[in-house]
């Protein structure tokens, strides 16, 4: 298991990403990459299509086409994983990115190392070498996940928990904390996952995340002296987040 780090500051696992789930989006990437290679060549082409004799097509910059063409394939991993979070297309589609080990956002020499020792270990060797030490290391990383220290996770949760953002509340209910209007769904969910995966952890472990996302909650809220357990406190923003947004 990977902990990841909401934004409440609460930890929850994550599985490693499994190796099939890897190669389905190394698969889904090469047929992007593909398709942009095609689409490359068959303007190239047309373009020099336009040219009045052969020898204007011979004397077109053909170094405008490696660099359109070659440059973009070889750094696809690399960029995309940079400039969206962890996430190629394939992965992206797949529902698993790249993370450092510790859950945090993976840095600039991390995706670097992943990109530089795909040579070796998926180019070179048809991807057998990245898939052994994926399979021995157990923690969803390859070599250069390991030296980059990062790793490839599943986005959905192994925990089992209760999609649904919204719950029926009486139209009589009142509201307590009118300020819980700040909080997005995004919030909501998270509280609404802390609060569903009690059975999924050991008590104490359920009870320090409990804590911490209460702690949070009124700080960002600027509620005190409640008087509500951290259970009750978050049901209760939960219930009036409904009441609120439901009326």
């Amino acid at each position: 298991m990977v902990g990841i780090e909401t934004t409440q500051h609460v930890k929850l696992n994550y599985e490693p990403a499994g190796v099939g789930e890897r190669v389905l989006a190394f698969f889904l990437d090469a047929f992007f990459i593909g398709v942009y290679y095609l689409v490359v060549i068959w303007i190239w082409g047309y373009i020099s299509s336009l040219g009045s004799s052969p020898s204007d097509i011979e004397s077109s910059p053909v170094w405008i086409l490696y660099v359109v063409l070659i440059i973009p394939v070889l750094t696809y991993h690399l960029i995309s994983e940079v400039v969206s979070n962890g996430y190629s297309l394939g992965k992206k589609i797949v529902g698993i990115r790249v993370v450092k080990i510790d859950g945090t956002r993976a840095t600039l020499s991390g995706y670097l190392l992943r990109w530089l020792f795909r040579v070796v270990e998926i180019t070179m060797t048809s991807g057998v070498l990245a898939f052994v030490t994926i399979i021995m290391n157990g923690k969803g990383q390859r070599i250069g996940d390991i030296l980059g220290k990062t790793c490839v996770i599943k986005e959905r949760k192994k925990v089992k928990l209760d999609n649904t953002l919204f719950s029926r509340v009486s139209d009589a209910y009142e509201p307590r904390f009118k300020q819980v209007a700040e909080l997005t769904d995004k919030d909501i969910r998270i509280i609404k996952e802390v609060l569903d995966s009690r059975s999924h952890y050991e008590y104490d472990n359920w009870f320090l995340m409990l804590q911490k996302t209460r702690k949070k909650i009124e700080d960002r809220l600027g509620i005190s002296d409640h008087g509500m357990k951290g259970e009750e406190f978050l049901e209760t923003v939960i219930k009036d987040y409904n009441a609120i947004h439901g009326k």
